[in-house]
Formats: structure tokens, sequence, C-alpha cells
């Protein structure tokens, strides 16, 4: 009986740029929108819910591929079942390049979002070991031939192979470090592997404040910083110019998966060739366009570069 079953994207060719490389866990999902969280031991009516391929590294590989560029996913291996068929059909079906495995000794994992219409959320993930680890032994060829590459915090150390490459290749890289900064000692060398990082404000804890902060990163050699405020939209700064762009109004429907959506406008606009404000405003108008929608998704670009377009920049 064969162990394991191998799909290569058809798609697949290392011999031609790739605008964007991504290094993470690779998961079906679903999300479930209500309008308030329910209480412990009670429950809530769902008012829509959808399917999506998560988590971030796949939903920035799937965002920058549906908005025209090419994008690659260096990812773990998943179950030889149908969840984990549905998704390599769905990511083949995008054309999103890599070497996506489906192994027997595996099942497929699965995360559920539940999203209120505040802009907070709520998920339980599957994240075992044996699926982690595969990411150590995944194909990172798409790596070499990148434009820039997306990596996690939250898939360190198993990502560490990918990120190198990257590193060694010389390829900017952008890395998701959340909240983590708070913790500063145990994601030290994710940062200092980083060209930029992208951090996000902690929703219970502003002992740490956000200038501080860009200080102290750009003190580790990171070369730029994206500090995502939510409605605020986003601040950007470097050692020689730091800036905000302000979001616009929307109504929010469903705020889940904006950050990687944001990372996936940034790095849009990078691989265009724009400068740091455009690509900024073309992150914020994304994922302020995203959180109207259900689940992560990438709008029309001529809708996100209409919206970017009005939005005020800030300078400091």
């Amino acid at each position: 009986m064969r162990t394991q079953s191998r799909i290569t994207n058809n798609n697949t060719d290392f011999k031609e740029t790739i605008d964007v490389a991504c290094i993470g866990m690779l998961t079906p999902a679903e999300v479930y929108v209500v309008d308030q969280m329910p209480d412990w031991n009670a429950g809530s009516l769902w008012k829509a819910r959808a399917d999506f391929i998560s988590d971030d590294a796949a939903i920035v590989a799937c965002c920058i591929k549906k908005w025209g560029l090419s994008s690659g996913l260096v990812c773990n291996k998943l179950g030889n079942d149908i969840s984990g068929q549905n998704v390599i059909d769905e990511l083949e079906s995008l054309g999103v390049i890599g070497q996506f495995i489906k192994d027997e000794n595996l099942t497929t994992p699965h995360e559920i979002v539940i999203s209120d219409s505040r802009g907070g959320r709520t998920y339980v993930w599957d994240r075992r070991e044996d699926l982690l680890s595969t990411m150590e032994v995944a194909d990172i060829s798409v790596i070499e031939v990148a434009k820039c590459a997306y990596a996690d915090w939250y898939d360190y150390p198993h990502n560490l192979t990918a990120i190198k490459e990257a590193v060694h290749q010389k390829i900017p890289l952008l890395i998701n470090i959340e909240d983590q900064y708070q913790n500063f000692e145990s994601i030290k060398e994710l940062v200092r592997l980083a060209t930029w990082v992208q951090c996000t404000p902690n929703q219970t804890n502003n002992s740490h404040r956000r200038d501080d902060t860009c200080r102290q990163l750009l003190k580790e050699g990171v070369e730029g910083i994206i500090f995502t405020g939510s409605e605020e939209g986003c601040m950007w700064a470097t050692n020689s110019e730091s800036f905000a762009v302000k979001a616009p109004s929307i109504d929010l429907v469903d705020a889940n998966g904006a950050g990687a959506v944001l990372s996936s406008g940034f790095l849009y606009g990078y691989s265009k060739g724009w400068d740091f404000e455009a690509s900024c405003k073309f992150a914020v108008s994304a994922a302020s366009l995203q959180c109207q929608e259900i689940s992560p998704s990438a709008l029309p670009v001529e809708r996100i570069i209409e919206v970017s377009q009005g939005l005020e920049t800030v300078r400091f």
C-alpha cells in the first residue's frame, strides 16, 4: 500500500519569477458571523457563514493570485482525505504554485472561526506537531525565484528552513509577528531575519507604546514596520520616515482575515514596484473593504485602488 500521495501543481515553472512566495500552515477553514459572541454554555444564531483556505500565508497566496500576480506556497502536508483533496483542488484551480502533498498517515486539519459585528473573533484550530513538522521538509523551490516572501510568527520554528532560504537568496521578507513584540525574546531570531515586520496591537494590554516598539524593532535591523490599527488604518515606520494611513469608513461585517489581506496588499504594491506609501494605502483599502465581506476576500483591484486614492496620509 502506498503511504503517501504526492501532487505537484501542473502550473509549476520555477524558471519564471514568482511575485510572492508564502510560507506557512495550510488548512481548510470556515467562518460563522454572529451579532455578538454567545455567553458560555449558551448559543447564538449565525447570520452568515463561508468556507475559505487558511492560515494567513495561504490567504496571502490566494489574494495575490486573485489580483493577477503569481504566488507560491511552502506549506505542511495534508491528509489523504476529501478535505485535503478539496484544498489542493482549489489551490490548483487558482493557479497557486507549490508542491502539495497528501499523506495517508495524516489527517487534514480544520479551523473554525466565529466573528462578531464589532470586529471581534474567536477560533479553534488544529495545529498538531505531526502536521507542523512537515513544513520543515517542504519543497522550497518557489522561494528561489520570488520577488518577495511572507511568513508568520506562529509557524516558528517549523518555518525556519524556508525563511532562511529567503534570507540566503536575499529576497525581501515580511514576517507578521502580530502582538508578539511583547514577548520579544521568543521571536528575536525571526525579527533578525525579517526585512519588514507587521505588528498588531494587543487588545488587552496597552503597556507597550507603539513608538517604543518600532524603535526596538528598527534597532534589531528591521528595515520597515507595518503597525496595523484596525479602524485606524496602519502606521509605516523606517529609520528615515514614518506615516499613518487612515482607514475609510465601512459597514463592518466580518474582520476575520483582515490582517492577512493587509499583508497581501502591501506585498502586491511592492511587487508592482510602488513606493511604500502607495503600497500601504492599497493594503489599508484592501483590508478595510474585505471587512464588508464574509471571509478573507480579494476584491477587484480597480475598486481597491479607487478607495486607496482617497485615503489620508499623515506624516510624523
